[in-house]
C-alpha cells in the first residue's frame, strides 16, 4: 500500500505531470496580457463617455439632423480680425455657406475637419467668395479673436486659392451666442470636467443663402463632388453646370454614407425621355429632308 502511495507521489511530480501546471500558467498569463489590451483600449476610448457620465450630465455629443431649420442670422461674433459682426454680413444672395464648429485648442478630431475641408475646397471647381463662403465658428467661448487670427492663417496657407482664404471666416463669441446657434444646426458638444476638454460631433454644415440647414456631411473627409453638389443643391438651382442640374435630378443624398447616389427610377425616367426626344428628332429630320427632297422632284422643270 505504501509503495502504490509512492509511486503515484512520484507520477506526479515527474514532468509530464508538471505540463500541465506549467500549461495553464502561460495560459493565464497570455489572457492577462492580450486580454487587457481590448479592455485598455475599451476604457481609453470610452473616456469621454465615463466623464460625461460621471459629471451627470444631461447632453450628450452629437448631431441632430434640423434640415430646413432657419439659423439666427442676427447672432453677434467676433472676427479674427476683432470686430463684431452678426453672421447675416456671410449670407449673400446666390451664394451658399459651408458652416462648421471647431475648438481652437481641440487636441483630437478638430484639425481633421478642418484639413479635410480645405482638401475638398482646393478640389472644387466653384469659387469661393462668388459661389460660397465658409464660416468656422469656435464653441469654446474662452477663444479669442487673437487665436482665430492665428487659425487663419495656419488654415488659410494649406488653400490653393486667395479667393478662398479671404472668405473663410473664423469667428469667436459668447456662449448664449454659441448655444444658439449650435442648436439651431443641431450640433450637441459637452464640456468634460475630467479630462479639461470637449466632447463633440465631426461634421460640416451647408447652409442655403437665405440661412436655412440644406446639409450635413459627416466625418473628417468630405468627397469634393459630395460638396460641390451640396452646395448647387443649397444654391436654388444658380450654381454649378447644366450637367450639375440634371446629376442632381438623377441623384438623391444618402445621409448613411454622405455620398450622392443615382434613384434608378429617376435615371429610367430620364433616359426614356432622352430616347424618345432623340428618335423624335431624327423622325422629325428624316420627314423634313423627305418633304424637301418631294418638292424638289415635283417642282416644274425639275426634270424632263
Amino acid at each position: 500500500m505504501g509503495s502504490r502511495h509512492h509511486s503515484i507521489a512520484r507520477l506526479n511530480r515527474g514532468p509530464m505531470g508538471q505540463i500541465p501546471y506549467r500549461r495553464v500558467l502561460l495560459l493565464m498569463l497570455v489572457i492577462g496580457l492580450f486580454g487587457g489590451v481590448p479592455v485598455y483600449a475599451q476604457n481609453y476610448l470610452g473616456g469621454f463617455q465615463r466623464a460625461a457620465h460621471d459629471q451627470h450630465e444631461a447632453q450628450v455629443a452629437g448631431i441632430t439632423q434640423h434640415i430646413g431649420a432657419k439659423v439666427p442670422l442676427n447672432l453677434a461674433f467676433r472676427n479674427s480680425r476683432g470686430k463684431l459682426v452678426t453672421l447675416q454680413r456671410y449670407f449673400k444672395p446666390g451664394r451658399p455657406v459651408i458652416l462648421n464648429f471647431i475648438y481652437f485648442g481641440c487636441p483630437g478630431v478638430c484639425p481633421f475637419v478642418m484639413d479635410g475641408l480645405a482638401k475638398a475646397v482646393n478640389k472644387m471647381p466653384l469659387v469661393a467668395g462668388s459661389d460660397y463662403d465658409v464660416v468656422t465658428i469656435s464653441f469654446n467661448p474662452h477663444d479669442t479673436p487673437k487665436v482665430a487670427a492665428e487659425k487663419k492663417i495656419e488654415y488659410g496657407s494649406m488653400l490653393h486659392s486667395a479667393a478662398a482664404i479671404k472668405h473663410w471666416h473664423f469667428l469667436t463669441g459668447q456662449e448664449p451666442a454659441i448655444k444658439a446657434i449650435t442648436a439651431a444646426v443641431g450640433f450637441h458638444y459637452v464640456w468634460l470636467k475630467q479630462l479639461q476638454r470637449y466632447d463633440h460631433p465631426a461634421a460640416i454644415f451647408v447652409l442655403t443663402p437665405g440661412g436655412r440647414v440644406s446639409q450635413y456631411l459627416y466625418g473628417v473627409l468630405y468627397h469634393p463632388t459630395t460638396l460641390k453638389l451640396s452646395l448647387v443643391q443649397a444654391g436654388d438651382h444658380t450654381l454649378g453646370t447644366a450637367f450639375d442640374q440634371v446629376l442632381l435630378l438623377c441623384c438623391s443624398f444618402n445621409p448613411a454614407t454622405g455620398r450622392y447616389s443615382a434613384i434608378a427610377v429617376r435615371v429610367m425616367t430620364l433616359s426614356g425621355v432622352l430616347v424618345v426626344v432623340a428618335l423624335g428628332a431624327m423622325f422629325g429630320s428624316l420627314y423634313y429632308w423627305e418633304r424637301k427632297h418631294r418638292r424638289k422632284n415635283s417642282s416644274p422643270g425639275a426634270s424632263t
